[in-house]
């Protein structure tokens, strides 16, 4: 290593200097070019303040495109990846929010940004994240080859991965999902209220190991179901042998959870009823839309109205 090399480098010999001056003259030489070298290299890193502080050293373990990424965490003796999408203009003396997109079962962290399109509702405001599921899937469905437990403990180290990287705000972080993906939102409602201020679940799939046994602790949840959901019915029901729990059921555990009034606000809109519950510790919605099937919805626009919910929270 370095080390072994400098101790074992010989006196610098000069015409009519002593030997003993001359290595120290060298050492002196030697340390005056380190600090030279110092210089440079904090110039490089912006570490002076300079109008260049905004460059940022892409990291040797991510692949970026623009201002996307692709990058790897070993949590629980596995690499995982995901995909975060920093703001236009991202700004290193910016403290951003996170916003984690959870796609559908089947659906791969670039297929769930391509129909999310999080950013486009998001701008500036917030560094997006398209977190991917083992074997694309979310933990507490039938076809999981992960548990929640598992899928909590990876969400939290990609959130710690982009504070580290990207200068993040990890106290301010909301979670949307599509249906598996969007039980997936709700569970880190229900068990790890520490680690989200909002979720917010389209067409969510909530088998029964989502959205029961909750930790104490409100979040700011929005719910978006369509009636005639025919892939997880908005009355709840079973498949792939599992049980899963209805959206009535699950809008009144999340407004028991949020300590709400018992009481709420009905808005009626065209093909879609809003539902707010009253007083609660965190704002708790219901859009039950009429028709609409299993989809990320465009009417209403699910990104518009998941992004806005969640962001008044962070």
């Amino acid at each position: 290593g370095e080390g072994e090399s400098v101790a074992r480098a010989q006196p610098i010999h000069l015409p009519q200097v002593d030997p003993q001056r001359a290595q120290r003259l060298g050492l002196l030489a030697g340390l005056l070019a380190a600090v030279g070298v110092l210089g440079v290299v904090a110039t490089q890193l912006n570490l002076d303040g300079s109008s260049t502080a905004a460059v940022r050293p892409t990291p040797p373990s991510s692949s970026c495109t623009s201002n996307s990424c692709s990058r790897t965490v070993l949590v629980g003796g596995r690499t995982r990846s995901y995909d975060v999408v920093l703001p236009s203009g991202w700004q290193p003396d910016v403290s951003y929010p996170i916003v984690i997109g959870l796609g559908g079962w089947q659906h791969t962290a670039g297929q769930t940004r391509r129909y999310q399109q999080l950013e486009r509702e998001v701008g500036g405001n917030a560094i997006v994240v398209y977190a991917q599921g083992k074997a694309n899937a979310w933990g507490g469905a039938p076809y999981a080859v992960t548990s929640l437990d598992e899928d909590i403990a990876y969400l939290r180290a990609v959130i710690a991965d982009v504070r580290a990287r990207d200068h993040a705000d990890a106290s301010r972080v909301a979670a949307i999902g599509l249906s598996n993906g969007g039980g997936m939102a709700t569970a880190l409602a229900c068990h790890a209220p520490d680690m989200v201020d909002a979720v917010a679940s389209v067409a969510g799939a909530y088998y029964s190991p989502t959205v029961t046994g909750c930790t104490p602790g409100s979040v700011a949840t929005l719910l978006i179901h369509a009636t005639n959901d025919d892939v997880v019915a908005y009355g709840g029901g079973t498949r792939h042998r599992a049980r899963y729990e209805s959206v009535p059921t699950v809008f009144d555990t999340f407004s028991r959870k949020n300590a709400c009034a018992d009481f709420f606000l009905e808005t009626p809109g065209p093909g879609t009823v809003t539902f707010d519950r009253g007083s609660c510790a965190a704002p708790t919605t219901l859009m039950r839309l009429s028709g609409g099937g299993h989809t990320w919805f465009t009417s209403p626009d699910a990104t518009r109205e998941s992004v806005q919910f969640v962001l008044g929270q962070l």
